[in-house]
């Protein structure tokens, strides 16, 4: 799991709020209880203009039906220069979505120093990480739905494959292989959403060339299935 991924599952996990990452060009990153009508929901709304507007802001943003956003942007960090934008949520008990999270204004401010706190915990270590390995962590953001092998990184970064590999593991404690696949598993999940995609559909978008070596690979990460996973992910969103 990516320092990226980890700060949107820690953050998930202690406020249950909807959380996404997007780059400086609002390309989606990485997310965290997001679903489709979320995403509807931001583009009938100017979010993404207001924070051109406001770069360098921590925003609290209300739009109609009392329907919030908070948004958290990153500039520090070479390769998370982007914003960390959660929501939607309710900001206001009047507010008549159903099934959206409520959180009070009051506590939007909590909030913030929760998600910086948890981005600061996880993003302190990035900086202190050679430029070989920050190199292929973008690398692989970047390139991770081709066909990637580690001869292709360690050219792209002009390094000796045995060093890197020795120096990779070193630093992230995974090896190249190990990393790679947990970036495209992860990648995975918000694509077995949707059930128009097959199981084939999806290990192809994300850089596997066949189907059983992506449900091998992602039930040895999760302990379950590709479909086994949609299945129960669906099921949950029904059930609530």
């Amino acid at each position: 799991m990516s320092k990226l991924d980890e700060i949107l599952n820690d953050f998930y996990c202690c406020l249950s709020t909807p959380i996404h990452f997007v780059n400086k060009k609002f390309n989606v990153l990485g997310e965290k209880g997001m679903c489709d009508d979320y995403y509807d929901m931001i583009k009938n709304t100017t979010i993404y203009k207001d924070i051109k507007e406001n770069a360098l802001s921590t925003l609290n943003l209300t739009y109609s039906n009392n329907i919030s956003f908070l948004v958290v942007p990153i500039l520090d960090y070479d390769l998370y220069r982007g914003y960390f934008i959660v929501g939607p949520f309710k900001s206001d008990s009047s507010c008549t979505v159903p099934d959206m999270v409520y959180k009070p204004a009051y506590l939007i401010d909590n909030m913030s120093q929760i998600l910086k706190h948890i981005i600061n915990e996880k993003l302190s270590s990035y900086n202190s990480l050679s430029s070989y390995t920050k190199g292929c962590i973008d690398y692989v953001h970047r390139n991770y739905s081709l066909d990637i092998k580690i001869d292709d990184i360690c050219e792209h970064l002009n390094v000796n494959k045995s060093y890197f590999c020795s120096v990779f593991k070193k630093e992230t404690g995974y090896t190249f292989t190990n990393f790679l696949n947990m970036m495209r598993v992860e990648r995975s999940k918000r694509l077995l959403m949707d059930k128009n995609n097959s199981i084939l559909d999806v290990a192809l978008s994300v850089g596997y060339n066949n189907h059983n070596y992506y449900t091998t690979t992602f039930k040895k990460l999760n302990g379950n299935t590709p479909l086994e996973y949609r299945n129960n992910v669906l099921f949950k969103s029904i059930k609530n």
